[in-house]
């Protein structure tokens, strides 16, 4: 065989072998795989709220305003929250002393009366032994929470009797 010969030839096989692992390599085998991650957050919801509010009036005097408590709402609650009040004692919304009673409802000088306002309420709301909503969001709150500030108005007629006069208001949070 001459050298041409052996050359060509060897061409040919190489040729042929390229050509034939051409298709091989096109038709290599692939795979795909997925991983589904999922976070869970729970949900949180907290209320605090200064313990006592106490104030020192004289009977008929101008509304006494130095009571000022506090409610803070923290929650992550996406859709926001409410914040609700009311009174929860035995004698229902009105203070006691004692067998005296210290009536809710808009304090006006001359008459005996508490009711608070702040938040949502602009103008003085007496509290009922049912919820009234006082504030609300529609979004979570910071990590510090929403905190709203009351004030806690109050008169004493005249003849209202001396004493030391209690009650309790109940405030509930509820994510929306």
């Amino acid at each position: 065989m001459s050298k041409s010969i052996k050359i060509m030839a060897t061409f040919g096989v190489a040729a042929a072998l390229g050509i034939a692992a051409i298709p091989l390599a096109s038709y290599a085998d692939s795979d795909t795989a997925t991983t589904t991650v999922t976070v869970r957050i729970d949900e949180t919801f907290s209320i605090s709220a200064d313990a006592t509010a106490s104030a020192n009036i004289t009977n008929n005097a101008a509304i006494d305003e130095t009571m000022q408590p506090s409610v803070t709402v923290t929650t992550n609650h996406a859709a926001g929250w409410t914040l609700a009040a009311k009174t929860t004692h035995t004698s229902g919304p009105a203070l006691i002393s004692g067998s005296n009673t210290f009536a809710a409802g808009v304090p006006q000088q001359g008459t005996t009366a508490w009711a608070i306002k702040g938040g949502s309420l602009s103008s003085y709301t007496a509290l009922s032994t049912t919820d009234t909503t006082v504030a609300s969001s529609n979004t979570a709150t910071n990590v510090n929470g929403v905190a709203t500030q009351f004030t806690i108005g109050v008169t004493a007629a005249s003849n209202q009797a001396s004493g030391s006069y209690t009650g309790t208001i109940t405030w509930t949070g509820a994510t929306q």
